[in-house]
């Protein structure tokens, strides 16, 4: 392709692009124009206190944030867009005399996108600006208003109730009949047909067989808790059957007609509120107090979790009945003073309630005494109560409610962390069939864990505490824009240095390496069983195996970093940082590494081969990429580092196959036939199932005759053996059978024989030496 040639197609591949991002830069130019305009829209509304207290701050706030969002999206783009074209520009260089007309569109061109670009940023960065200053005018304005609100008395109860004792004598004053008629509706004579129909069913239905099935055999928690847990589930559900079902039935009634035909929509709430209560007194009697023939599950003693089961079916009746007040058309029909009476003795049941059961978590736990945390919610329980006599409704509703809806969260994500972690422990352990068959076929011994659960385990919690953190911060009202900062944080990620890390990302990865991991193990298991029909040494097997699952774990590894979004120059450095550690504290580990892949390799040692390494002696059972596993004759595990195995003698017993030699020394007592003693051991030999014979590559048995002794004549037993694993069995197997030969061949085995001879001490004392001459000789 010629020079000319080759400028064309840049030239026009230049123009293709710039036409199409001038065209992009149009629709967000107009785009970032309206979101302009709306945020300049919302900044007269509060400059001129025009927003009412009845505006939805909490959308405008969102809204608002949103475009916040946008213009911070919009820079960044249009920045990388602004260097790149800064970038194509400074490629063509500065303008010459004489340089072809191609040259010279293409950077008039790239001009053109910059000053548009450039535009745009502009715009963007306004944006930005404005849509944070209004942002923070409406949570100034947000939060002077909440404090307004929260400030704000009422009348005290007992005003409240003084102004009810007249009224007490007039029930027109209390409930406003017509508008109660009119909330409650009027329904056609078919609804109660078959309000009535159903209900009869119901009950029949729920009390046919009950007993029956009250009488089932109990299943014990400890033999199967899945089952247990089960039957728990069906006994609640038994002993609330006739509610459940009525109760039901009169749901599906109303969701099978529409709401647009309901007659009484003060009934239909009654019926859908009626059915969750029964579910929840269910739920609670399966959990705590499950009734018979169900056993209790749980690890709590009988009379603690009797006690609050009830607090907590108390406190579905408190729920209950408060929604059956306030959230139905009760409400509307009463008298605002009878509401607010109903409102604080309901208020004061329920914080008594919540306390009870907040009292009784700590016992559950197995811990006893005052706790400072259910102190602080008894004083904060209390103080909203309070609030709530003493007329600062709001401020108690924000309190209580705050406190009431912060304990169901926790307890909801305490229930989830628990079932998730019994769930991967059981999966771990193996404890149900199904469970063992999913082990055995991702090829996990019973007593291993199961690859990629440990991962999975710490998504799963660090998912439920995510989730946690969003939900009491809309419990407590957090502003959205703290809110958002976090999801962007989540989503988008954050830099630290020049480090990037989206968490999002980061909890896909690890999804990733989890689901690797497992399907990891599964290939291994199926690679062994493919190559267990090859014609391969089991220790080629062995070592095939192994390699390829450290292959499939590094592989592993790398692609969840690469979902993380972890960029591989950054892994040079780490890798440069690790050369550093290695050079000064990291010898003895990539020493026991190198010398790991050389086991795998090579192959000296297998697993099951029996060897001596120093003092160690016993049989290889796991050869890992650190460190060799040896159980010693004792069954003692000893983890031997591979580099001793690499570096120093290794006496390895099978090495090339499973024979091996035994040697059994014997005496026999002088006078004896010798000839007749080798027959016999040569016998003995031979008879032996385990001793090689009449093989031609291996020695047949055979007797030496090694030395006359002190006692005896001494001879040896040698023969080959085809599992040298055997040897000590061998040789005591030969030992008996010897010394029943020789006893029924009259052959004896002599004990060493040892003459005492002992010198009577002279009668005469020595003569005392000479002092200066010579002694003379005893007589």
């Amino acid at each position: 392709m010629s020079k000319l040639a080759r400028i064309l197609f840049v030239t026009l591949s230049l123009l293709a692009t710039s036409a199409a991002s001038a065209a992009d830069a149009k629709i967000d130019a107009a785009a970032v124009r309206a979101d302009q305009t709306a945020v300049e829209r919302i900044a007269r509304q509060i400059d001129r206190n025009t927003l009412t207290s009845n505006d939805n701050f909490k959308q405008l706030i969102e809204q608002v944030t949103g475009y916040k969002s946008l213009a911070g999206d919009c820079i960044s783009s249009q920045q990388a867009e602004s260097d790149n074209i800064s970038q194509q520009v400074k490629a063509l260089g500065p303008a010459v005399k004489g340089e072809s007309w191609q040259v010279t569109s293409t950077r008039l061109q790239l001009e053109r996108q910059q000053t548009q670009t450039s535009q745009l940023l502009a715009s963007c960065r306004l944006l930005e600006v404005s849509s944070a200053n209004v942002l923070r005018n409406l949570l100034k304005l947000q939060n002077e208003r909440l404090t307004s609100r929260l400030q704000t008395r009422g009348p005290p109860t007992g005003r409240i109730i003084e102004q009810l004792l007249p009224e007490l004598s007039k029930p027109g004053k209390l409930f406003n009949v017509r508008l109660l008629q009119e909330r409650l509706g009027t329904g056609s004579p078919d609804t109660w047909y078959w309000l009535g129909a159903l209900s009869l069913i119901g009950l029949a239905a729920g009390f046919l067989w009950r007993r029956r099935l009250a009488r089932a055999p109990s299943v014990d928690p400890e033999q199967d808790l899945t089952r247990a847990v089960f039957q728990a589930i069906l006994a609640s559900l038994n002993r609330y059957r006739p509610g459940l079902l009525v109760s039901g039935l009169w749901s599906v009634y109303w969701l099978a007609i529409g709401p647009a035909a309901w007659g009484w929509p003060l009934l239909a709430g009654i019926s859908f509120l009626l059915f969750a209560y029964h579910m929840a007194l269910a739920a609670i009697r399966a959990s705590f107090n499950p009734p018979p023939p169900a056993l209790p599950y749980l690890p709590f003693s009988k009379p603690l979790a009797q006690s609050f089961g009830k607090s907590l079916r108390w406190l579905a009746l408190n729920a209950a009945v408060g929604a059956a007040i306030f959230a139905t058309p009760i409400a509307d029909a009463s008298s605002p003073n009878l509401i607010l009476l109903a409102r604080s003795l309901w208020g004061t049941l329920l914080v008594c309630n919540i306390i009870w059961t907040v009292w009784l978590i700590r016992s559950l736990r197995g811990k006893q005494g005052v706790g400072p945390i259910r102190v602080t919610i008894a004083i904060l329980l209390l103080g909203g109560l309070a609030a709530e006599w003493t007329g600062y409704r709001d401020f108690s509703q924000f309190i209580v409610g705050g406190v009431a809806l912060t304990l169901v969260s926790l307890l909801i994500a305490w229930l989830v962390s628990a079932l998730s972690g019994d769930l991967i422990d059981s999966m771990d352990e193996g404890r149900h069939a199904w469970e063992r068959r999913i082990k055995e076929r991702l090829g996990v011994s019973e007593n291993n864990f199961v690859p990629g659960l440990f991962w999975l385990r710490i998504l799963i919690h660090i998912l439920i505490w995510a989730a946690l953190i969003f939900a009491l911060m809309r419990v407590w009202g957090v502003p959205t824009t703290a809110q958002m900062v976090l999801l962007r944080w989540a989503t988008h990620g954050f830099t630290v240095g020049q480090v990037t890390i989206e968490p999002t990302r980061v909890l896909i990865a690890l999804m990733v390496l989890a689901l690797l991991l497992s399907l990891g193990s599964w290939a291994r298991t199926l690679l062994d069983q493919r190559l267990s029909h090859a014609r391969l040494e089991r220790g080629a097997r062995e070592a095939a195996v192994a390699i390829t699952g450290y292959g499939i774990i590094i592989a592993a590894a790398l692609i969840a970093l690469v979902v993380a979004g972890v960029a591989f120059q950054n892994l040079a450095l780490i890798a440069g940082a690790l050369s550093v550690g290695i050079g000064f504290g990291l010898q003895n580990i990539v020493n026991n590494f190198v010398s790991g892949l050389i086991l795998l390799f090579e192959r000296p040692i297998r697993t099951g081969d029996w060897i001596v390494v120093g003092s160690v002696e016993g049989f290889v059972r796991r050869i890992s990429i650190r460190s060799t596993q040896i159980q010693t004759f004792d069954r003692a595990d000893v983890i031997v580092p591979n580099s001793d195995l690499i570096s120093g003698s290794v006496t390895n017993w099978m090495l090339r196959d499973t024979y091996g030699r035994v040697r059994v020394p014997v005496g026999v007592a002088y006078g004896s036939d010798t000839q007749q003693v080798k027959d016999i051991l040569l016998r003995i030999a031979k008879e032996h199932p385990l001793v090689i014979q009449d093989s031609s590559a291996i020695p047949n048995p055979y007797v030496l005759f090694l030395s006359f002794g002190d006692s005896s004549l001494n001879f040896e037993l040698r023969a080959y053996i085809r599992d040298v694993g055997e040897r000590l069995t061998v040789v005591s197997d030969l030992n008996f059978a010897i010394d029943a030969a020789f006893r029924e061949a009259g052959i004896q085995i002599p004990f060493p024989q040892r003459d005492v001879h002992i010198i009577a001490p002279s009668q005469e004392p020595p003569s005392p030496p000479d002092q200066g001459g010579e002694r003379e000789p005893p007589a």
